[in-house]
């Protein structure tokens, strides 16, 4: 504990606000006018309290209470029932702000006498009245000896006021009025309930407390003792507290606007998805009910076609019986007749049997009625759920106070006159030369600025890699669709391949110069050729759902989904499916060991490893592993995971018999990537 004075303390504290004045009244940000305290100590003007109460609702203003502007913590009024537009008048002036705001600066060369200054004169003061608070010239001086009602006023040579060691306003003699009852002063001091106290306070409620001391005994050396910096030193910790937690609240804010971000982007993926079925479908039945009805309305087409020839035929034999009965001899009338008697009989039987297979045409669509029942047990895409956790919990890992966060290194630059917020990539440079992973130490941090020009979204880091040259390392930018490509010792990206959607994650494929993505909007897994001209593609395979973490294990790949596990052949076709725990958070990690024999991915809040064949080896679970959003491996397969909700890196053994954690630090974002390179390893983490 500091036991020094104010001036000591606050070389070794955080200075206060500086945009706070303490003689500024918040409401109207100007001095004080008649300053007036409530019930917290929170001082007002008269004035801007009397509009701030008058403002508020009825139901604001029972039992004859208001909230403070700054703390919400109530005022209680003496007389409740009055109208609140009297109320400021019930509450105590503060004398000691006024007498602090109007105090004597030390170093002054001169001061204007006030008296004179109110009757437009100017005269040199040369004294300070004490209780008037105010600079005197000597004709004024000498007035206040002569009238009795002030005659009593302590005054004292201004000089004497300038030279006082060690303070920059003159003290104030104030008489603070105690809270409980209005007009009384407070004289007494509760040691033993370390209460302020006025004379009816004393009487009623402290008559039989034996630790009872006139202020005046106490406040001799209170600047010298430890009393002043126990008070100082819980305040500023009170401060340095809300600080860290109004950036805790600030940074859950930006990951929830990502997370809404993210989530809205799926939910209208997965509309658009339900939309093209459908249409699809409605597609097909048409096509389907087009055929039909072409097929349907040819065959009446056909029919009516025979009976019009058949009645063409009829009308033309018709007309020609009449031109022979009027114009012919009677054997060539009796020839004809006979002749068209057959074809008589022949229309006929056409009629006939046109008439027996006549048919009532009608058209019936049978709707699925599975199709129609599930539509109608649908009430919504999905359900939202707030995910909570204690904070405190994730502040304490296995019983042990977490390391002291770093400040945020968030960085917000400015390029091409336009604004963007960055969010690092980190390096922490290790060297392993200890047979036991426990001799790990960090012996290096980088911070790698992720922003290009022109980018209005923030970097956010999903997955990336190390490059075969050991010296080059590529990072999946989820936000601004594109791979982005480091320099060990260049801390900005020096190249970047845009992608037409959002890469999740990037692995190295069995050639050096080629990478595997996964699309999960487009529900993708793309293979690439990449050079300093750019990517060239060489292949995709379209999958159900959205792939996101992915590894290479010889001619597979193993590629992690909300709610499995896949290892899927060059060919595209699904070997093995492996469930696992649905992931709520921004990736589903996955790795492969440096022999193609083991994976490794996360089941829910547990770390997972497998043998090639899928079957399970150990599984490792720690009360600091909430949410690993990052899978990595080291030289001898030590496993490093990225935990967002508990803002560490966790190591496990390669075993899986043990677990620590090796950094605290902003890593809710991103998947860590580790790579051996000669006798160094390195993780890269995307953080905030």
């Amino acid at each position: 504990m500091n036991n020094g004075s104010v001036t000591s303390l606050k070389k070794n504290k955080k200075d206060p606000d500086p945009d706070i004045d303490v003689f500024t009244c918040p409401l109207c940000l100007r001095h004080y006018s008649d300053p007036k305290q409530l019930d917290c100590l929170h001082n007002f003007c008269e004035g801007c309290l009397n509009t701030y109460i008058t403002s508020k609702e009825k139901k604001d203003l029972l039992d004859g209470k208001f909230t403070c502007p700054i703390c919400h913590i109530p005022t209680s009024i003496s007389v409740p029932e009055s109208n609140p537009e009297t109320w400021t008048g019930q509450l105590p002036d503060n004398s000691l702000i006024t007498s602090l705001a109007e105090g004597v600066p030390l170093n002054s060369e001169t001061q204007v006498c006030t008296p004179c200054k109110r009757e437009g004169k100017t005269s040199a003061a040369k004294h300070w009245c004490r209780d008037c608070f105010e600079p005197l010239c000597e004709f004024c001086k000498g007035i206040h000896r002569k009238i009795k009602q002030i005659t009593g006023h302590r005054i004292i040579p201004l000089e004497e006021a300038r030279n006082k060691p060690g303070n920059r306003r003159l003290e104030p003699k104030t008489d603070e009025t105690c809270t409980e009852h209005k007009g009384k002063t407070v004289e007494l001091f509760c040691l033993g309930h370390r209460k302020l106290c006025c004379v009816v306070c004393f009487a009623t409620n402290h008559r039989e407390c034996h630790g009872i001391k006139m202020i005046d005994e106490l406040v001799t050396d209170i600047k010298s003792t430890g009393e002043l910096a126990e008070v100082v030193d819980a305040m500023t910790e009170i401060v340095h507290r809300a600080d860290e937690q109004i950036a805790d609240k600030s940074q859950a804010t930006t990951l929830l606007n990502l997370k809404y971000a993210e989530l809205t982007e799926k939910i209208e993926l997965l509309t658009q998805k339900a939309i093209e079925r459908l249409e699809l479908l409605r597609e097909e039945s048409l096509r389907r009910f087009e055929k039909f009805h072409i097929k349907e309305t040819k065959a009446l087409e056909h029919r009516m076609s025979v009976l019009q020839s058949s009645k063409l035929a009829m009308d033309l034999d018709l007309k020609y019986l009449e031109a022979v009965a009027k114009h012919g001899s009677s054997s060539m009338l009796f020839i004809t007749s006979e002749r068209l008697r057959h074809q008589i009989g022949f229309h006929r039987e056409i009629l006939t049997v046109d008439k027996e297979k006549a048919e009532d045409l009608d058209y019936i669509f049978e709707f699925n009625e599975h199709f129609l029942a599930t539509a109608e047990k649908i009430t919504s895409l999905g359900k939202l759920r707030v995910q909570r956790s204690n904070v405190e919990e994730n502040n304490h890992v296995n019983g042990e106070q977490r390391l002291e966060r770093t400040a945020p290194v968030i960085d917000i630059a400015t390029r091409s006159l336009e604004t963007y917020t960055v969010m690092p990539g980190k390096i922490p440079h290790t060297i392993m030369g200890h047979p036991d992973p426990f001799s790990l130490k960090l012996i290096k941090e980088k911070d790698y600025n992720g922003s290009t020009p022109n980018e209005r979204r923030i970097v956010w880091f999903t997955g990336g890699m190390f490059m075969a040259d050991g010296v080059h390392f590529l990072m999946a930018d989820y936000n601004n669709h594109k791979l982005k490509k480091f320099k060990r010792d260049v801390y900005y990206p020096v190249m970047e391949f845009p992608l037409d959607s959002a890469p999740c994650d990037v692995t190295a494929a069995n050639n050096d110069d080629e990478i595997i993505v996964t699309l999960p909007h487009v529900c993708k897994i793309v293979h690439y050729r990449i050079n300093n001209e750019g990517l060239k593609l060489l292949g995709a395979i379209t999958t159900h759902s959205a792939p996101e973490g992915v590894a290479s294990m010889g001619d597979k790949i193993v590629v992690s989904f909300g709610d499995c596990i896949k290892i899927i052949g060059e060919d595209g076709v699904e070997i093995q499916t492996i469930p696992t725990l649905e992931s709520f958070t921004y990736t589903a990690p996955v790795v492969v060991s440096r022999d193609n024999q083991k994976i490794y991915h996360r089941d829910g809040d547990a770390i997972v490893c497998r043998s090639h064949d899928g079957e399970e080896v150990f599984r490792y679970q720690d009360r600091a592993l909430r949410e690993p959003a990052g899978l990595a491996l080291d030289f001898e397969d030590n496993i490093y995971v990225c935990d967002c909700k508990s803002n560490t890196i966790f190591q496990v053994t390669s075993d899986g018999s043990r677990g620590r954690v090796v950094r605290s630090a902003r890593v809710n974002v991103g998947s860590a990537t580790l790579k051996n390179n000669l006798d160094e390893t390195y993780t890269v983490y995307g953080s905030e």
